[in-house]
């Protein structure tokens, strides 16, 4: 930003400097593995978080490696005032003429726009030795200060809204993105806690006074101070005050963390590592961040370093994506195309904007991409190509092609004209009060606000929260869901990047329906999982612990229910003997089951129970959590299952590790003869996972010509075409002659596991002549692979009469392919027209998925 400007002057040797030493990871690619891991259903490690104390140990820089460099420090004349608790960042002070004298570089000050800022001429020289330990030095100069990203309406209210000073209430912004239904089944945050990212004070009164008028109830809340920042209200108090009264408006029975830094590049970087750190918060809202371009790759990559440890404990940062456009630079008279930083890094959640319609009750209308002009001034919803981040992994889906991470990821209300009312009087505004704000940084707190809603529903209903939400964010987008989402914005622009539908760089994947992603996100598949390992004894003792007080080995093939072993106790005199192992129960295991199977044996024909067999379950330590069943002699009947439901039983065991333990103990009786065989163990716990969603279509789209599609046509007609595509430059082209019949077919084998399958496809039907009556057909199908193939289903039936343009279909066929499943099936196309030459019936087939959901 400084490449053409000449300098003013030399910066004075005695300017103060307040640096961070950012220190490099150890272990990154085992990093990326783990955060790959921990995104995917079908890992172990799936929502595996760890505590910063575990990521310190496998990640960290070294106290080693701090020591190296806090030596090298002192030594030159810094003077080390902090080391962060992951060892990422040294927080060290010093006057340039010391900083100059120890990098070998020279400090100029240069006038930016209002701003005289300083810059060193070169980066600085450090020993390799020093060099191998450090990412990057933050703060040598303060050319980069973010700015809040919001407006204030200077435009007439349009429509005018219930909100005091304009703008939406509370109680419209919840009808119109579906969150009453949560705050109505009591999921208002409860329990929760928000964190703030902010570089400015507020003012306690305006949040009091704001849920005061709008009964949202008092505010819990505390400030955690970074680097000597206060709780004092400056010009950009605005944003602070925003961003608490929105998360007030979505989840007001959440507390609110409010993290205060001072707003420059050491203590930006200081203040989400101390977030990070802390692990106090898992849902993070930030409405401020800087051009994209105004920072350079080093200090992006340390950002991006926080925040990949904050994924990896679970942590999801909501970020506003900007308020100019696509042009985010604009503020410093560069029109170039540029993104938001830190809405820009693949760990943070970007938020765009829109603007929102509502009815005169505030339901839903409609939205289109934000953009317009306020103060003069072209503003909209940030979004585009980062130019330091590739694309992520999880950011897939249609439209999602490009090589460069995209921005925004999501979106909501922005336009200050249909803005948000909030309730504002310190830092140094001209109008006290209630007032109309918008911006992106009002998405990114409501967005917040209803991931904290949401992920108090899911841990009550034992189902794992969100966590680091991108994964599932995208997985909402690009698999079918129960109930819809997202709303899909398909109009208006960012001042660039124009909306259509599915993803694009104006709004994203689309806006919440925050009732509809907590339901998708509830009702992922439940999974049955043994807790035990040997449950049926057939690899000798392993996993189980033996007790047997004559010293006998208890695994025995002497009288096994199945395969060859069982577990066999007593037959001597005075036996007591004991097997247990420890099992681990999920925090989000909704129900917990076991079963055995029991043969009691004995010698004598007693009428009195002597000898006894318990089942317990017990603590980790051994203490008696409950016993489940006590037998005796006199149940001596063969070989008999037992099962029991111990959900109540273990309820607040939930996240320990318990022990399952068997025991018997028999008399001093020779002639008793008292034995009992123990076999196939099932100890299962139902535990809330999502399951394998696969698209096994292949060339779904038509673009690699017709295989692995098996066409047929009546007249012999080549049908994958290039004249009416609905995306790409192919679609399946049926009929469009006399007395036609063309089909259009590919096999699959849907898993014997499949719980869900959705076909989902794009269909134009066009005809020439106007009637009301269904001449010409279309069908979609699934048959046996055959040439005369039985047919397993029609799943839809459409003519001549249904011509409307491209429409989209999507079907669950899940129970109609019941009897089908583990068999090779074709999923197939049919038109067929009438002989009629004038009426030129004909079908465009595009863009087909069949998305299976299995085990």
């Amino acid at each position: 930003m400084l490449a053409n400007l000449q300098p003013l002057g030399p910066t004075s040797q005695d300017q103060p400097l307040q640096l961070a030493f950012a220190l490099k990871l150890h272990n990154e690619s085992d990093l990326e593995t783990l955060l790959a891991a921990q995104n995917d259903p079908t890992s172990a490690l799936y929502h595996h978080y760890l505590t910063p104390q575990e990521f310190n140990n496998q990640f960290a820089p070294t106290q080693g490696d701090v020591n190296t460099v806090t030596a090298y420090l002192r030594q030159q004349g810094f003077k080390v005032t902090a080391i962060a608790s992951n060892h990422l960042l040294i927080d060290a002070s010093a006057p340039v003429a010391t900083a100059e004298r120890a990098f070998a570089i020279t400090f100029n000050n240069y006038q930016l726009k209002t701003r005289v800022v300083y810059a060193p001429n070169d980066n600085p020289l450090l020993p390799e030795a020093i060099e191998n330990q450090l990412e990057t030095v933050i703060g040598l100069n303060n050319v980069t200060v973010y700015h809040p990203i919001n407006l204030q309406s200077k435009l007439k209210q349009l429509p005018a809204y219930k909100g005091l000073g304009g703008g939406f209430t509370p109680e419209e912004l919840r009808n119109a993105y579906d969150v009453k239904p949560l705050l109505s089944a009591g999921r208002d945050g409860t329990g929760q806690t928000i964190g703030l990212f902010e570089m400015d004070g507020y003012k306690a009164g305006d949040i009091a006074a704001y849920r005061q008028q709008y009964k949202l109830g008092t505010l819990k809340a505390s400030n955690v101070l970074v680097d000597g920042a206060t709780n004092t209200p400056g010009a950009g108090a605005i944003e602070v005050t925003l961003d608490m009264e929105v998360i007030s408006a979505m989840t007001p029975g959440a507390t609110q963390k409010i993290y205060i830094g001072p707003n420059t590049t050491a203590g930006i970087s200081d203040t989400y590592n101390r977030i990070v750190t802390d692990n106090q918060v898992k849902i993070i809202s930030i409405s401020w961040g800087d051009c994209e371009l105004a920072s350079s790759k080093s200090r992006l990559g340390v950002l991006d370093t926080i925040f990949e440890q904050g994924a990896a404990q679970g942590q999801t940062f909501f970020a506003a994506s900007g308020d100019n456009g696509a042009y985010d630079c604009a503020t410093d008279a560069s029109h170039s195309l540029a993104v938001d930083s830190p809405a820009s890094d693949p760990y943070v959640v970007g938020v765009g904007g829109t603007t929102l319609n509502a009815d005169p009750n505030g339901a839903y209308g409609s939205e289109t991409a934000w953009s317009g002009v306020s103060g003069g001034t072209s503003v909209g919803g940030g979004g585009g190509r980062s130019i330091y981040f590739t694309h992520p992994t999880y950011q897939s889906g249609p439209n999602l092609t490009d090589p460069n991470r995209q921005v925004p990821d999501i979106s909501a209300n922005a336009d200050p004209n249909t803005g948000y009312s909030i309730y504002y009087t310190s830092g140094n505004t001209t109008t006290p009060g209630w007032i109309t704000v918008g911006g992106t940084s009002a998405a990114a707190p409501l967005w917040a606000g209803i991931a904290t809603d949401i992920n108090q529903m899911l841990v009550a209903d034992k189902v794992a929260p969100l966590g680091h939400a991108t994964a599932a964010i995208y997985r909402l987008y690009n698999t079918p869901q129960v109930y819809p989402p997202y709303h899909d914005i398909t109009t208006g622009s960012n001042l660039y990047y124009k909306a259509g539908p599915g993803y694009d760089m104006a709004t994203g994947i689309g806006t919440p329906d925050a009732w509809n992603i907590a339901r998708d996100l509830e009702n992922s598949p439940v999974l049955a999982t043994q807790l035990l390992q040997n449950a049926g004894f057939d690899t000798g003792p392993a996993s189980w612990v033996e007790h047997s007080s004559g010293g006998y080995e208890l695994i025995s093939t002497a009288n096994p229910h199945s395969g060859k072993y069982s577990t066999y106790f007593c037959s001597y005199v005075n036996c007591h003997d004991s097997i247990t192992q420890t099992a681990y129960l999920s925090k989000f295991t909704r129900k917990v089951t076991l079963s055995y199977w029991v043969y009691i044996g004995r010698g004598d024909t007693s009428t009195t129970c002597q000898d006894n067999f318990q089942v317990f379950l017990r603590t980790a330590g051994g203490d008696s959590i409950t016993r489940l069943q006590k037998l005796c002699n006199m149940d001596a009947n063969g070989w008999v299952q037992y099962s029991f439901d111990v959900t109540n039983a273990l309820a607040k065991y939930a996240g320990q590790t318990i022990q399952l333990d068997f025991e018997a103990t028999g008399t001093s009786g020779p002639r008793s003869n008292f034995f009992v065989n123990l076999d196939d163990v099932d100890f299962q716990s139902l535990v809330v996972v999502p399951g394998i969603t696969t698209q096994v279509i292949q060339n779904p789209g038509f673009e690699n010509g017709h295989a692995p599609w098996q066409e047929y046509s009546r007249s012999g007609y080549e049908l994958i075409s290039t004249v009416l595509a609905h995306t790409g430059l192919h679609s399946a082209y049926l009929c469009g002659y006399a007395n036609c019949h063309d089909t259009i077919s590919q096999t699959v084998t849907l898993p014997t596991s499949t719980r869900n399958v959705v076909l989902s496809y794009w269909i134009y039907i066009g005809h020439s002549t106007i009637t009301d009556t269904c001449a010409d057909t279309f069908h979609s199908y699934a048959q046996l692979p055959a040439a005369q193939g039985t047919t397993i289903a029609n799943f839809q039936t459409l003519c001549n009469t249904d011509a409307n343009g491209w429409i989209h279909y999507s079907l669950d066929i899940t129970n109609a392919l019941a009897s089908a499943l583990g068999k090779p099936i074709q999923i197939g196309f049919e038109a067929a027209g009438s002989s009629d030459p004038r009426t030129n019936f004909f079908v465009d087939v595009d863009d087909v998925t069949l998305y299976v959901t299995h085990g």
